[in-house]
């Protein structure tokens, strides 16, 4: 069944819930939905009905057809993704797996091997467009609320991140696979009520964002964990991916929602 997103679902059967420009666009004119057509309305939080088109002196709504529910099972984990901002599609594509995996939150960093340079568009055009592509995503996979995609920040302001952060270390020197590496850190993590991945850019982090970071894994101040990809060299696209997925296939975060 069709998706769409909407600001409140009404508890009352029968109510009209507005539905916004772009919406009905996608709904109306590359879907061919009409009047009386089905679909569900989520309200980006974890609420989720049954409704119906309804067109009405030229503004669409959506008429609610049962009350609102949720499911603890199709809500995103306490799981969260730093991603240094890597260029075009490849940044599109982490934006969607990253919904798909259940990541609650993502944060674009912009570090010293940044390619893309944001300024140029301006910042907020980028995260307007990521956040897009992460509701369709929502749409698209069945889970009920939304990642929240932040304005791009600094590589010194990741560091303050108010979850403990994971850092995928893309330098060879260990042997094993990144499950192995992981696995040793696991009963650590288990205890920490949230994680943030922090995943380089293109080339890595730079000589000095590398120092600091070993620094601070060393501190008492902080809470960054250093993880191993292994002897594979990972596109970030990859090890981003791959961080949600270890930490998803073992479990992470159930029942800490």
């Amino acid at each position: 069944m069709r998706r769409a997103l909407c600001e409140l679902i009404p508890s009352k059967i029968g109510s009209l819930v507005p539905l916004d420009e772009a919406e009905v666009k996608h709904l109306v004119s590359v879907l061919r939905m009409g009047p009386g057509d089905e679909l569900e309305l989520l309200d980006g939080s974890g609420q989720l009905a049954r409704g119906a088109l309804v067109f009405r002196e030229k503004k669409v709504f959506a008429e609610t057809l049962t009350v609102p529910t949720s499911n603890p099972k199709l809500l995103s984990l306490p799981i969260h993704l730093t991603m240094s901002v890597i260029k075009g599609e490849a940044m599109e594509w982490v934006v969607e797996k990253a919904v798909e995996m259940g990541c609650r939150t993502l944060t674009p960093v912009e570090t010293e091997f940044t390619v893309v340079k944001m300024q140029k568009r301006g910042s907020d055009s980028f995260q307007e467009r990521w956040q897009r592509i992460a509701d369709q995503a929502l749409k698209q996979s069945g889970r009920l609320d939304r990642m929240m995609v932040k304005s791009p920040i600094d590589f010194e302001t990741a560091l303050l991140s108010p979850q403990s952060l994971l850092w995928l270390d893309e330098e060879m020197g260990e042997s094993g696979s990144p499950t192995e590496h992981l696995a040793a850190q696991l009963p650590t993590l288990k205890t920490v009520r949230e994680f943030s991945i922090f995943v380089g850019p293109e080339g890595g982090f730079s000589a000095s964002e590398r120092q600091r970071l070993l620094q601070l894994t060393m501190s008492e101040k902080h809470e960054i964990t250093r993880v191993h990809l292994g002897s594979i060299i990972l596109r970030a696209e990859t090890a981003a991916l791959m961080g949600l997925a270890l930490l998803v296939g073992n479990n992470y975060g159930k029942g800490k929602n």
